[in-house]
């Protein structure tokens, strides 16, 4: 799979998301058409670390769920992604891209240890910040994931800019 195909699927699983819910995407846009021009200036990791800092941890499990798993989430949990993805965007935003990082790194199934532990959370952060320090150490490997990482950001930014500027406003229907 290439930056195209993941954008393209992730834009279509926020096309059902917001179809669903009758939302916008506007935080999440808004992190899409922030995340390149913040990895061409400040780098990969820590453009990662900022959206990490930003996460709302009652919907990490619910985005994790919805955009890595493909599972269908329970009506209240996905009023609450729908909420994320139109208000800040950030959890959700920083799930996808990580996801992307991780198949690059064909590492997408270390996320599956943590699903049975009951610190579940804390596990997926742990993750994060282990893939992190993995690419910190790794000059070679950062190089090639922040430049595969800033296509799909521009890719996906194009996916999204696109859903938006299609939308009505939904809260009025």
């Amino acid at each position: 799979m290439d930056e195209i195909d993941y954008a393209l699927n992730i834009g279509e699983k926020l096309l059902e998301l917001i179809s669903s819910c009758k939302k916008s995407v506007r935080g999440f846009r808004s992190r899409a058409r922030e995340m390149p021009q913040m990895i061409q200036q400040l780098g990969l990791i820590p453009s990662l670390m900022f959206l990490l800092s930003k996460i709302d941890d009652k919907i990490l499990i619910t985005s994790i769920q919805y955009f890595v798993k493909n599972k269908e989430i329970e009506d209240n949990k996905k009023e609450e992604l729908c909420k994320e993805i139109e208000n800040d965007g950030y959890t959700s935003y920083l799930v996808v891209n990580f996801t992307w990082i991780k198949l690059k790194l064909d590492d997408v199934q270390s996320i599956d240890k943590c699903f049975n532990l009951t610190d579940f959370i804390d596990c997926i952060k742990k993750e994060y910040i282990s893939t992190l320090k993995i690419l910190k150490n790794d000059k070679h490997r950062l190089s090639k994931i922040e430049d595969s990482a800033l296509n799909f950001s521009i890719e996906l930014k194009k996916i999204v800019d696109g859903i938006y500027g299609g939308e009505v406003d939904r809260r009025s229907s």
